[in-house]
């Protein structure tokens, strides 16, 4: 009988060490399989990431290539459009087919990328003026505010000093602001002095009457030394003084946006301005609380107000 039982019970001994053996072989395959996995996923992404740029770099590359079709692209545009208008303007025009229209100018403005562009423009005014067309104050307002843009302030002074050739007129009281704004803190007095005369050139309001223009023209003269700059400052601030104390102070905006406007630009230069003259009188030892009505919060009143006395029953 034991021998019997030995026999029979045999066949399970086996299958139990049988089983034991293959599930610690499953095991170390297991373990081997796993192992031999991470190293060719390791090998895969450390050979991935070795073998190109980064994604920065590559990102930044694109970015540069982008940055460089749109160069060539709107300098391509810009030689187009100045072919197609002088092909199209002038007294004898080289194609009759196709008109030129006033927008084309704001157009070349705009995709001038050097003052030297932007010179190559001006040099096709005469051209405009040959075909029986007339700019506007529009136009005179969008190259005055390029120029500045291209830090060439001196070609719109050229211009507009030079009507009989260029036929760009300064019939613009917000672009006669603007050049003088460009010119006086930068630019030597003459320059400005010459802006100040062409309001009267071109019939437009004289600037000891216009706020704005008065005080840039009055700071320019601040920053000289000349006798002459001495003489028209001093009729430059009483004008600006008288004027001040009885109107009301401005507020330039605060939001970006609001600032960014061209109707607001004015404000902001006459503001800017007041502050540049009330630092330099400070400095100098000038009368200066008469600004501070327009450089700070205070609240103002009109020079001839005063408060009633109350009466007592």
């Amino acid at each position: 009988m034991a021998s019997l039982f030995s026999l029979n019970s045999r066949p399970q001994t086996l299958l139990r060490l049988a089983s034991a053996a293959n599930r610690s072989l499953y095991r170390r395959n297991f373990h081997l399989t796993t192992a031999a996995r991470q190293i060719t996923d390791d090998d895969l992404f450390s050979s991935a990431a070795t073998s190109g740029p980064s994604v920065s770099e590559a990102t930044r590359s694109t970015t540069t290539k982008a940055a460089r079709d749109a160069a060539t692209r709107r300098e391509q545009q810009f030689y187009e459009l100045v072919e197609y208008v002088t092909d199209r303007t002038g007294r004898k025009r080289a194609v009759k087919a196709g008109q030129v229209r006033q927008t084309a100018w704001l157009r070349l403005f705009q995709l001038a990328n050097s003052s030297g562009q932007l010179e190559m423009v001006a040099e096709l005014f005469p051209r405009w003026r040959d075909s029986g067309k007339e700019f506007r104050p529009i136009h005179a307002e969008a190259f005055v505010r390029r120029c500045e843009e291209l830090k060439c302030p001196t070609l719109a002074l050229k211009v507009f000093g030079d009507h009989s050739k260029y036929s760009l007129g300064l019939t613009s009281l917000f672009a006669a602001r603007h050049i003088m704004h460009s010119l006086y803190s930068k630019y030597p007095l003459a320059d400005s002095m010459t802006v100040a005369a062409l309001f009267g050139v071109y019939k437009l309001p004289p600037v000891t009457s216009d706020l704005a223009a008065c005080s840039m023209l009055y700071a320019a003269c601040l920053k000289d030394n000349s006798t002459n700059a001495r003489v028209v400052g001093k009729a430059l601030y009483e004008e600006l003084k008288k004027h001040m104390q009885y109107k009301p102070p401005v507020k330039a905006p605060m939001e970006s946006v609001i600032r960014a406007r061209y109707s607001e630009k004015p404000d902001i230069w006459l503001l800017d301005a007041l502050k540049t003259i009330e630092k330099v009188h400070k400095k100098t030892g000038k009368e200066w609380k008469w600004l501070r009505y327009w450089t700070t919060e205070r609240e103002w009143r009109p020079r001839n107000t005063f408060a009633p006395s109350q009466q007592h029953a």
